[in-house]
């Protein structure tokens, strides 16, 4: 069996937002209670991942050490020309992902009790979203 939409979440704006209550509820409607789960960002500057749930600093430090790994482009001091502005944002394409899958465990994810699921805004300009969720398996 197969369930599937693509629903609209609101514009949050830069930053980490939990959404495993959402996914969650998604596999319940779906009634498959074993099979997997696959998410699906539709935008190259956010991200879906796997954080720790149990310190509330943890969004923050992943956000932080992104930054670190590829500074936005408006905080790096020397600029080769206007063209390469965009390169920074470029390289967080790279290491971030847009689609994450998880396994489906008695109709509910099966991750860690101490995992959330999240989604990453890169962008201050942020839009809403599309976020496709796709639960294949048995009922």
């Amino acid at each position: 069996m197969v369930y599937q939409d693509t629903l609209q979440l609101s514009d949050h704006g830069k930053g980490s937002y939990e959404i495993t209550d959402l996914v969650t509820d998604f596999i319940s409607e779906s009634k498959i209670r074993i099979g997997t789960c696959q998410l699906f960002i539709h935008s190259s500057s956010a991200s879906l991942l796997i954080a720790d749930i149990a310190d509330e600093t943890t969004k923050n430090e992943t956000a932080e050490f992104m930054a670190q790994l590829a500074p936005s482009s408006d905080s790096v001091d020397h600029k080769i020309n206007v063209g390469m502005d965009a390169i920074p944002n470029e390289m967080r394409y790279v290491l971030a992902q847009t689609s994450l899958s998880i396994p489906v465990s008695n109709n509910r994810p099966g991750i860690g009790i101490w995992q959330g699921i999240f989604l990453s805004e890169r962008s201050s300009d942020a839009a809403e979203r599309k976020l496709t969720i796709t639960v294949t398996g048995e009922e």
